[in-house]
């Protein structure tokens, strides 16, 4: 039976036992409905890595035995990030997840001028954001969690990847990503920017193309924003060779 793996909190890994209780605990017991004696590889997010064995299950928590750390692998490159366009919650919500599980490192949700999805509450929000990341982290494996920023302006965020090394806009009309890679082979660290519902606006690009950025285009079909971001990570991070063995 192959070890299952899970983000926990980092002061879990700090001892030679760990009590995971809360959703945690549910998700041991009633998703996974593992029993005493089976291997556990517990992870903090952050590269951390410890394997362990359930030694009990109760009602409330469930004790887990750690062996010692496990060497921490080679990070993958190209590093991600995606500078999102804030949508309406539901296509947020699966561009946070479905980018998680293509191995996104960094996400910067931005307000744009056609974002419908103001922020009311952003500490509130960024929590539930953390929440969904860290769920599709455990879902596929991964040891390390995204970043997840604030809320922000347009302007903060590009000055905020202004070190990144490649940056590449969606955009409708200009060359193909797919067919020109935009450079990506080789690069250290690449950030996608896509807009929200009806795209950025004239400025909101020309901003972004005087930060560094390059307009490319995704395919024929005029995507939504939700698929759009899908569709550039994966060609992106294929691109770039971070989806090699």
């Amino acid at each position: 039976m192959r070890r299952r793996r899970l983000v926990v909190p980092s002061a879990s890994l700090e001892g030679q036992q760990a009590e995971l209780g809360g959703a945690l605990h549910h998700y041991l017991c009633h998703v996974l409905r593992l029993k005493p004696g089976a291997e556990l590889e517990l992870v903090d997010g952050a590269g951390v890595s410890r394997a362990g064995r359930i030694e009990r299950i109760d009602a409330a928590s469930a004790l887990i035995a750690l062996d010692e750390p496990v060497p921490t692998a080679r990070e993958a490159l190209p590093r991600l990030a995606l500078l999102y366009g804030l949508s309406r919650r539901a296509r947020t919500e699966l561009v946070l997840q479905k980018s998680t599980e293509l191995g996104i490192d960094w996400i910067l949700p931005v307000v744009c001028h056609r974002s419908v999805s103001r922020p009311g509450e952003p500490q509130r929000k960024l929590e539930r954001w953390q929440e969904i990341v860290g769920q599709a982290a455990r879902q596929c494996g991964r040891t390390t969690v995204p970043l997840i920023s604030r809320p922000t302006r347009l302007s903060e965020a590009l000055a905020a990847v202004s070190c990144v090394e490649r940056k590449v806009l969606a955009a409708a009309g200009a060359p193909s990503l797919a067919r020109t890679g935009s450079g990506l082979t080789g690069a250290r660290d690449v950030v996608l920017a896509v807009g929200p519902e009806g795209g950025f606006t004239d400025e909101e690009v020309d901003l972004a193309c005087q930060a560094g950025f390059c307009p490319v285009s995704l395919g024929p079909l005029t995507l939504r924003t939700e698929t759009a971001a899908i569709v550039g990570l994966a060609l992106v991070a294929f691109l770039g060779g971070r989806l090699e063995s």
